[in-house]
């Protein structure tokens, strides 16, 4: 009985015509992806790390290849609109001990047929700055440059993940006739 509700419910999906967003995007993206990131001038080193987190993003959960800019079926770039650290949590002393990372990112798409398609995608990511060491909690309400660029980076995977569920809902909304 198990093994025909599980067969039933395979039959279900793949009847149906159900296509993972990757998978999706991917159609949408091709075979082939040139990444970059605008380089902020305010905080380029943002820039990079979220240039780094794209990629490999890209590679994992899409599985298309990087390539050179002249060989892309399409074209990323990449912007930041926004970045802020907002204090969620306070001790009883005043301090912050988590932050939220908000980050916006501005995503211009550029297919190989000339289409040009511009997406909002935002992320973000909660972490804590307090420490704790031998039973004894240590508060500055500082953040790291590595808790910094860790929630960056998380943050642009999120930001990504967005982008990508987007395109795919866009994909399968042009590959639909209008009747």
């Amino acid at each position: 009985m198990r093994l025909f509700a599980v067969l039933l419910l395979a039959f279900l999906i793949v009847g149906c015509g159900y296509k993972p967003s990757s998978v999706a995007a991917r159609d949408v993206l091709g075979g082939s992806v040139w990444i970059d990131v605008i380089i902020s001038k305010i905080d380029p080193e943002s820039s990079v790390n979220i240039k780094d987190g794209i990629k490999s993003a890209m590679l994992r959960r899409l599985g298309t290849d990087l390539v050179s800019k002249d060989l892309a079926e399409s074209i990323i770039i990449a912007s930041i609109k926004s970045l802020t650290f907002t204090a969620i949590s306070y001790d009883q002393f005043g301090y912050a001990t988590a932050y939220k990372a908000n980050l916006i990112m501005e995503y211009r798409l550029k297919q190989k047929n000339g289409n040009i398609k511009s997406i909002l995608a935002s992320g973000d990511y909660d972490f804590r700055v307090t420490r704790r060491i031998d039973d004894k909690r240590f508060t500055d309400s500082v953040i790291s440059d590595s808790e910094r660029f860790d929630a960056i980076t998380n943050a642009s995977l999120q930001s990504f993940d967005e982008f990508i569920s987007k395109l795919a809902m866009q994909g399968l909304l042009d590959g639909k006739s209008n009747i």
